[in-house]
């Protein structure tokens, strides 16, 4: 009898209310009631009472107290970039973290020796190659102020593949000796800066920066005689050899916003690693860089942004780092909704080292296109150098490097989580 109810029971519900199974209507349960059903057998089929949607109480939420961060609209550069891939402070503004990648690839290079009367000699195509990858990281530290700390990991794989010559006599007999050269630079470069908010115009920035470096040596040479070209009986060989650096440098930062203009100050102290090569060749390998400041001022415009900068490094006879002067000159354009052009020019002179590095007048021009979309940022980046050379004022000269040009392309992702 029992069995028999519960079919009934089901067989009702389902004939009157179907489309509820487990929620029954008031007219329903009294008609339950009315055949005799056990609250028990009513709650089996209708499941256990549940509240009106206007019987909840409505729960209020208090908004979270947020304190506002004081800082200048012009601190900062406009573009979302990440902080350590641009030469300007870049706090994140949009949220909290910022994570950005960016990777570069020599497309195309030539070089132009002076010597002109060996077609192979005079231009020498591809003959440098780069291959550039990064990824970063900036994160604020509190809600209330801009400061941040910021990672960067990157990697660098440059090639150099060129011929060069050198004069020699013996015995009042003139000969030359050619090399085929194969460089290689593997850079892996690790840096952690901490960027003060120290007010609302002004920011304050310590990086420290890790260089490992791989550098490998390499050349195949063959003499000839300098009043024929010939190599008969002439001696031939290669020499290979590398070395490993690994050291460390710290690099200031400051940024301070007054009325319409951003000024930047960078200072970074010389730098000297040396080490010995092993393999063929045991001789000091040397790394490193000049003592290097500079200034940038930034006139800042709703829609543009004009720049000029001053930079010097000065000279290190222990790593050839003659001393250079870089005039930079920076547009920004931000007129069409969602995408920024930027173009820089830069114009560089090098004094060259006595007897050792030639003079060199360098021009590259850098142009980029960001497209921003929600928080995300999609970048494109053309980079093209021209390097012209100076006579160091030796019998080697007629052999010297001329003209480089190299071409460059970098893609980056920015995402603000």
């Amino acid at each position: 009898m029992q069995i028999i109810r519960y079919i009934f029971m089901i067989c009702f519900f389902l004939l009157i209310y179907h489309p509820l199974y487990a929620q029954c209507s008031n007219l329903q349960i009294g008609k339950m009631i009315k055949i005799g059903l056990s609250e028990k057998e009513i709650t089996e089929v209708c499941g256990r009472p549940t509240i009106k949607s206007e019987e909840i109480p409505e729960t209020v939420l208090e908004e979270p107290k947020i304190k506002t961060i004081k800082y200048s609209d012009n601190v900062g550069i406009r573009t979302n970039e990440g902080n350590l891939s641009t030469r300007y402070l870049n706090p994140p503004k949009l949220t909290d973290t910022r994570i950005y990648f960016e990777l570069g690839h020599v497309i195309d290079s030539i070089e132009y020796n002076k010597f002109a009367e060996d077609e192979d000699f005079l231009s020498q195509i591809n003959f440098y190659k780069e291959t550039d990858i990064s990824i970063g990281i900036d994160s604020r530290l509190f809600d209330e102020s801009l400061h941040y700390i910021s990672f960067l990991y990157s990697t660098s794989d440059q090639k150099i593949n060129r011929e060069t010559r050198y004069d020699y006599t013996e015995d009042n007999v003139n000969f030359y000796r050619q090399h085929e050269n194969e460089n290689n630079n593997k850079y892996e470069i690790m840096t952690l800066e901490y960027v003060h908010h120290m007010s609302e115009t002004f920011l304050l920035g310590l990086s420290y920066h890790s260089i490992a470096l791989n550098k490998s040596r390499g050349y195949v040479y063959q003499w000839y005689f300098s009043d024929n070209n010939s190599a008969s009986g002439l001696n031939s060989g290669s020499i290979q050899y590398e070395s490993k650096h690994d050291y460390t440098y710290q690099l200031l930062r400051i940024q301070k916003v007054k009325n319409s203009l951003r000024f930047d100050f960078v200072f970074r102290p010389e730098v000297t690693s040396k080490e010995n090569y092993s393999g063929d060749y045991t001789g000091e390998s040397t790394s490193g860089f000049g003592r290097y400041l500079g200034l940038n001022v930034t006139k800042l415009d709703y829609e543009d942004k004009i720049s000029f900068g001053y930079y010097k490094e000065n000279e290190n006879t222990d790593t050839y780092n003659p001393e250079n002067i870089s005039y930079r000159f920076g547009y920004i354009l931000e007129s069409i909704s969602d995408l920024v052009f930027k173009g820089i020019i830069d114009y560089n002179n090098s004094a060259g080292i006595t007897a050792s590095v030639n003079p060199l007048t360098s021009i590259t021009i850098d142009g980029t296109v960001l497209f921003v979309y929600d928080l995300d940022t999609f970048s494109i980046n053309y980079e093209f150098t021209y390097n012209k050379y100076e006579d160091l004022g030796d019998s080697n000269d007629k052999y010297r490097i001329d003209e480089q040009f190299v071409n460059k392309i970098n893609l980056g992702f920015i995402t603000n989580l």
